[in-house]
């Protein structure tokens, strides 16, 4: 996108030294520190992912499906379908472990609208400050255009499907 790192730094609220380590490798990002990286630059996690590990195949074998761990929360999430020329829906699977809370606390540049759908366990989610429990079987649309928190109960981990368009 042609940023410097002093700038991206700025849009993200993200030191240029940690976006230095995440850029060379040196340094493994959490959820919240990409949430920040992708609010500065304007663009979704998925589409980072489609950038770093594009293939240019349309069909996406459960094998061959881009998946990314956090670090520090466990979090796995992995690219179930990326958006397309032919499609804007990006669609992600989620696993959180039990007692795990990710939090998103930039909302990203461009708003998104996103379905999810609980597939085990339960979701606490939170944006802008209203929380909705979700349970296996439930669905839930939001506009993300704010701050958002996810939340697993410690009792038991949970797994869900994030469908996302642009806004």
């Amino acid at each position: 996108m042609g940023l410097s790192l002093a700038q991206l730094g700025a849009r993200s609220g993200v030191s240029k030294a940690m976006i230095a380590k995440v850029e060379t490798g040196v340094s493994s990002p959490t959820a919240g520190l990409l949430g920040r990286l992708c609010a500065g630059l304007g663009v979704t996690l998925s589409t980072l992912m489609i950038e770093a590990e594009s293939s240019g195949v349309n069909h996406n074998p459960s094998q061959r499906q881009p998946k990314w761990r956090d670090p520090v929360t466990g979090l796995e999430r992995t690219l179930v379908a990326p958006a397309s020329a032919q499609s804007q829906v990006e669609i992600a699977r989620l696993k959180l472990p039990a007692g795990t809370v990710v939090e998103y606390s930039l909302p990203p540049a461009h708003w998104l609208r996103q379905h999810i759908v609980m597939l085990s366990g339960v979701l606490v989610f939170t944006i802008g400050g209203e929380e909705t429990r979700l349970e296996a079987g439930d669905a839930l649309f939001a506009i993300i255009d704010r701050e958002t928190r996810f939340q697993v109960p410690p009792e038991a981990p949970a797994e869900y499907l994030v469908i996302q368009e642009p806004g």
